[in-house]
């Protein structure tokens, strides 16, 4: 069967990526404009070093061309303060007397931090090892001595400047990947976080309850909201199908009712009419045979086994066609039952179920009515015999005698119970229109129903009465019961929401 409803049109999902790339392109320029503001900055430190390195190596060629004068001591002492304040960069000069010895030695280096050192030993021992590169000169001295002045390149000065920069910009890399990923993990939470109530609805789908999807709002996400969009729809159609499955089923259980009427007729019109006349001969019968002493217990038991034959077929019309009387509501048209008449047969249903005693190997039952009005005021039957006039549906009131002779049917065939309690409890105003809620259930002291039992499926049973409950709009419950009886018991318990009908005015009689 086709849906009323039109397909959910699934829109291209955009947003998502959108929104990531948007934001993550607002971090990178944000990490690009950090990176060029410290890169000038750094290039300008860069410059200032490099200045101040070229002007001390010329300060010190300029003191080296004193050293061949007399005054040298004072020519390394400005050297060597000259040193102290701007060391050379990626240079060493040094100066040796004619003995060897160091008359002027390059500044100590400061010492490696361990997140560089490290680093700088690897490329140490990947790099290929470059030949020292040194330039050398004599310097002759006013007393005939001669000088070493030499200059080296200072490779390892180099290295580690290189190091630093590389792993500064990795740790600028680092600092924009780790942005960036904050960012997405952020708009994935921000994105995905309706996305609990989407899952909270599909539980409620799983359940049969699709008032979780009705109340979904408006996703900020057009991915998200192309689900919630098909779950709303998916939720009408799941809807619309159990209506019509309701309906459905409602009118099997019209046809069952209208196929029983009819065996009811033909049993009350042929078991009736032969009955009578069956009961008519043996009478007669029973009148010639007077004098015959012999025969007369024999036409006597005739004429008792008539009897319970008809006060059987009598029980089964019953049980059959529990309501006799149909009259139709003027208003609504639709068939209606007095709450009077509903206990009635229940009454009579308990009544020929359980004779009373318990001494045929049945239960003891007993039938409890109860009634709360909006007040919160509590009646029990007969107090509450006012409501006796009101009018239930005809299909409801039907549904409660049926389920209560299966249920009770169920005790007598499976339970082993002792007791059995049938209960009604109405809530709501005794006045026609009012709503009203039926609270149902037959509890018993048996041995309950065992954990993994087949009975919902096999299309009777408690499966039947399930499926009446269902029609009605509701749900069955089975619970134990802990009655303290012969086992642990079961209780069997279902709740009708539906409105009083129009009072019936010839049906005013309580219990």
């Amino acid at each position: 069967m086709n849906s009323p409803f039109p397909p959910v049109a699934v829109r291209p999902p955009l947003d998502l990526p959108r929104l990531v790339m948007r934001r993550a392109a607002l971090l990178a320029c944000l990490v690009l404009g950090l990176a060029l503001a410290l890169g000038l900055a750094r290039v300008g430190h860069d410059i200032d070093e490099e200045v101040d390195a070229a002007m001390t190596l010329a300060s010190l060629m300029a003191g080296v061309g004193k050293l061949g004068q007399s005054d040298s001591q004072s020519a390394l002492k400005e050297m060597r303060q000259l040193q102290a304040r701007h060391p050379l960069r990626h240079l060493e000069l040094q100066v040796h007397d004619a003995e060897g010895r160091a008359l002027l030695a390059p500044m100590q280096e400061a010492a490696v931090p361990s997140w560089l050192g490290w680093i700088t030993a690897v490329h140490r021992s990947l790099a290929a090892t470059a030949h020292p590169r040194r330039e050398a000169w004599t310097v002759h001295r006013p007393d005939g001595a001669r000088w070493t002045i030499s200059l080296s390149a200072s490779p390892e000065s180099e290295r580690q400047e290189a190091m630093g920069s590389l792993l500064g910009m990795l740790g600028m890399l680092l600092f924009c990947v780790a942005g960036l990923l904050m960012v997405m993990r952020w708009n994935l939470r921000q994105a995905f976080l309706p996305l609990g109530r989407l899952l909270d609805a599909i539980a409620g789908i799983e359940s049969n309850r699709t008032e979780a999807v009705k109340r979904l709002p408006v996703m900020p996400i057009r991915e998200l909201e192309s689900v919630a969009a098909a779950m709303r729809h998916l939720a009408r159609s799941l809807d619309d199908a159990e209506a019509r499955r309701r309906r459905l089923s409602l009118q099997v259980q019209s046809l069952q009712e209208d196929e029983r009427t009819r065996l009811a007729r033909e049993l009350h019109d042929e078991f009736g009419q032969r009955l009578t006349a069956l009961r008519v001969d043996t009478a007669w019968l029973l009148r010639r045979l007077a004098d015959r002493s012999d025969l007369k217990p024999v036409v006597q038991g005739m004429v008792a086994q008539c009897e319970h034959v008809q006060q059987d077929i009598r029980a089964l019309l019953t049980r059959l066609q529990p309501f006799a009387r149909l009259r139709a509501d003027a208003d609504t048209g639709e068939s209606t039952e007095s709450l009077h008449r509903l206990l009635t047969v229940l009454q009579d249903l308990i009544a020929s179920w359980a004779p009373g005693d318990g001494r045929d190997g049945r239960a003891l039952c007993e039938l409890a009515l109860h009634w709360q009005s909006a007040d919160g005021q509590t009646m029990s039957w007969p107090d509450a015999s006012a409501l006796a006039p009101l009018q239930l549906p005809r299909s409801l009131a039907l549904t409660l005698f049926r389920i209560s002779q299966e249920a009770l049917t169920n005790v007598a065939r499976h339970a082993r119970a002792e007791t059995v309690r049938l209960s009604l409890t109405l809530q709501g105003d005794a006045q026609p229109g009012a709503p009203v809620r039926i609270e149902w259930s037959v509890c018993d002291d048996g041995v309950g129903l065992p954990a993994g039992d087949g009975s919902w499926p096999r299309g009777n049973g408690l499966a039947g009465i399930q499926e009446r409950v269902w029609a009605q709009g509701s749900d069955l419950a089975c619970i134990a019961a802990r009655s303290g009886g012969t086992g642990p018991g079961l209780c069997l318990r279902a709740s009708f929401d539906t409105q009083w009908q129009t009072r019936a005015p010839a049906d005013k009689v309580g219990l």
